[in-house]
């Protein structure tokens, strides 16, 4: 089978427009246009239309290079237009726009509070603003974290108003080098602010809001949540089982999805593609006596369009999950059309719909491994499957299971190597034993959903759904014990990661067409990206301190040739949440590695030296020795609310820099920081201005 490498363009005429379209929504992202500018050029693009069109004969005779021109530029500029309307903070109705610390808002509850450790959170839409004198009704999204009350669920859920005058905060991110993007995520989905309320902070205003639809699929996933927590056993069971069939993700383990990501088989967990089209299929075969006939065949796609856009909405409709009912859409739409589209175009044409709906899907993991996934299934399923032909039907269709799994990584490993930094091992081993058994548990999940009310049948189904659900994290859990599951710690930039798609490109070109030269080019990519990636280890290799923004503890690594020593709070150390949303991407973009002792850096309480440099570190339960000439420290390094006064340091060390972790109270941050700006003194307050990194 040959690449589809020139047919392409004619098999899926939407990449023609997809692919500006995307460029379109990047270029205004990070290089955003002027509203005017993209105004001016659809008035431009309208007139050249209008002339086109008067003069189409001759323009397509003689210059047919200024269509497929056109045709670009007006991609383009659509994609910076969507995107540019998109963004939340530039819409006149933003709330933010309005707001100030006098107003009163009025917020509506967009979901059921979710219970978190200390607190209640809900997504809430604010509906409007309020003053003395005047009523401005607003658009935007706030995170509200209510503080915990047994009776609080029973009064607030979706569709709930509610009215407080309490500040909000912005939405920031931690400042930690290599630190997920909270802030844009939040802001793709049109969230910008947060606010903590205790009972007295609000007021639950009479009725609810929101459309019957929001209501009846919020109250259908109840439902169905219900079911499977009514029937199944065992805690992690249950969660996974919700996650399975509703990508309800909230009562997951962190340990067990990070062993479900680790063995490669996180999209069981996800509502994806494998998922609609385990559906689709059921479909198909439940709904094949209405085939017969062709007002009943038109019946039966209707039946298969609803029922699948309606599993995406009440699973939440993520990228990934509308990526599929799209395509299953247009699969549908097709054959009762008579006709037969390339599955390139539909790919194409699904893409540009989701991002013209959503220019942010963009940026989307989900989309992005999605698409990547299918395309690579589409382009390697059947080179792979045809390099073995096994005549036992057994051992063909494991065959083809690990041909599918090997196709999809083909183009999904580049990805997930930049977005999860790891590079699971046994892929297909997990995939092999995972896969069917998933599968199984999806559709005995929807048959204990339909007959949930004969509970006899219920109980006895939910029973074997919790063994084969039990016996699947077992192997998960086993699979990722095993030496060798997981390679960690590979980091990819965004140019080596194309890169890395280049060489994919030049092999795939050299073993399906059989064209030798492709191989070298490979080579010298692979070559360049070894360059690459040797400079940028050389260019990393500096002394440096880390003090992180990790919210309420001490945290400081020193980092030196490669290797670091960490000084803090033992529970950043075992917690593996902390570790890794907090600290670990700083760790993995500088390169450097657990050392116990690092030979540039000694101790000598309260002080630490490192290359050259002296640090003074100062906590609730450090004593500072006195001194006939006191050592001036570069950095003065607060912690713990330490009892000690920014006047009094500065006359007995005459310091100038200050930084207080995340383990202060802001009350005691905000005396030191009035003391620093009277006194003249640089300061950092790691929970406000980010993580501190000192390099020298």
């Amino acid at each position: 089978m040959l690449l589809p490498a020139i047919p392409v363009w004619k098999q899926a005429p939407f990449l023609r427009v997809l692919l500006p379209l995307s460029g379109g929504i990047l270029l205004q992202w990070y290089y955003p246009f002027s509203l005017s500018l993209i105004y001016n050029a659809i008035f431009a693009t309208a007139v050249f239309i209008a002339v086109s069109y008067l003069l189409k004969g001759y323009l397509l005779f003689r210059y047919k290079w200024i269509w497929g021109v056109w045709l670009t530029l007006a991609s383009i500029i659509l994609g910076a237009w969507i995107t540019q309307g998109k963004n939340i903070q530039h819409r006149k109705e933003w709330f933010g726009h309005y707001y100030n610390h006098k107003t009163s808002v009025i917020a509506v509850l967009e979901e059921p509070l979710i219970e978190k450790n200390r607190s209640y959170k809900a997504l809430a839409k604010v509906y409007a603003l309020s003053a003395e004198d005047s009523f401005v009704k607003t658009a935007g999204h706030i995170i509200i974290y209510f503080q915990k009350d047994s009776i609080l669920p029973n009064r607030l859920n979706l569709g709930s108003v509610i009215i407080f005058n309490k500040p909000l905060q912005p939405i920031t991110n931690t400042g930690n080098p290599g630190a997920f993007d909270y802030k844009r995520y939040c802001l793709f989905q049109s969230v910008t602010h947060q606010v903590f309320l205790i009972t007295k902070d609000f007021a639950i205003a009479p009725g609810h809001y929101g459309s019957s639809f929001s209501q009846w699929l919020h109250h259908s996933r109840a439902a169905f949540l219900h079911i499977l927590g009514k029937y199944l056993h065992g805690r992690e069971e249950t969660a996974i089982a919700e996650a399975l069939l509703m990508g309800y993700r909230e009562h997951l383990d962190r340990d067990l999805v990070q062993a479900y990501s680790n063995t490669g088989v996180v999209h069981i967990i996800a509502i994806s593609g494998m998922h609609l089209a385990m559906i689709y299929g059921l479909l198909l075969v439940l709904l094949k006596p209405l085939q017969k006939r062709q007002k009943a065949n038109l019946l039966r796609g209707c039946i298969i369009l609803i029922i699948l856009w309606t599993f995406a909405f009440i699973s939440g409709g993520g990228a990934s999950v509308l990526r599929s009912t799209v395509m299953f859409s247009f699969i549908i739409v097709g054959q009762y059309v008579n006709r037969q589209v390339s599955v390139y175009h539909t790919l194409s044409a699904s893409a540009f719909f989701l991002l013209c709906y959503n220019p942010f899907y963009l940026w989307d993991v989900g989309f992005q491994l999605s698409y990547a996934a299918v395309l690579s299934i589409v382009i390697f399923l059947r080179p792979i499957t045809n390099l073995f032909y096994l005549k036992n039907k057994i051992a063909h269709y494991i065959w083809k299971l690990i041909a599918v799994t090997l196709a999809a990584q083909v183009l999904t490993i580049p990805l997930s190597i930049y977005h999860f930094h790891q590079l699971p091992n046994l892929f297909l081993l997990s995939n092999l034993l995972i896969v069917p058994l998933s599968g199984l548990i999806l559709y005995s999940e929807l048959l204990l959903c339909a007959t949930a009310f004969i509970e006899p049948l219920a109980i006895a189904i939910g029973y074997v759904i919790s063994i084969m659900l039990k016996a699947m994290n077992t192997i998960i859990l086993w699979i990722n014990a095993l030496p060798f599951a997981v390679s960690n710690n590979i980091l990819l930039s965004v140019v080596q990661t194309l890169l890395l798609y280049v060489v994919i490109i030049f092999i795939a070109v050299w073993l399906l067409q059989k064209k030798k030269q492709y191989f070298k080019y490979a080579l010298l990519v692979m070559l360049l990206i070894i360059t690459v990636r040797s400079i940028r280890i050389f260019t990393t290799r500096s002394n440096r301190i880390i003090v992180y923004n990790v919210p309420g503890h001490s945290a400081i690594d020193f980092a030196s040739s490669g290797n670091f020593t960490f000084i803090g709070d033992d529970s950043c150390r075992r917690d593996a949440f902390i570790s890794n949303f907090y600290i670990n991407p700083s760790r993995l973009i500088y390169r450097i590695n657990p050392s116990d002792s690092l030979p540039a850096l000694k101790k000598i309480s309260p002080f630490i030296y490192f290359s050259g440099k002296k640090f003074l570190l100062l906590n609730d339960t450090a004593t500072i020795p006195d001194f006939d000439n006191a050592p001036k420290p570069d950095i003065i390094i607060l912690s713990k609310n330490a009892p000690f006064s920014i006047a009094g340091l500065h006359a007995q060390f005459n310091c100038s820099q200050y930084v207080f972790d995340a383990s202060n109270n802001r009350w005691k941050t905000r005396e030191w920081k009035n003391d620093c700006d009277s006194l003249h003194l640089r300061r950092h307050f790691v929970a406000e201005d980010g993580a501190f990194v000192f390099e020298f």
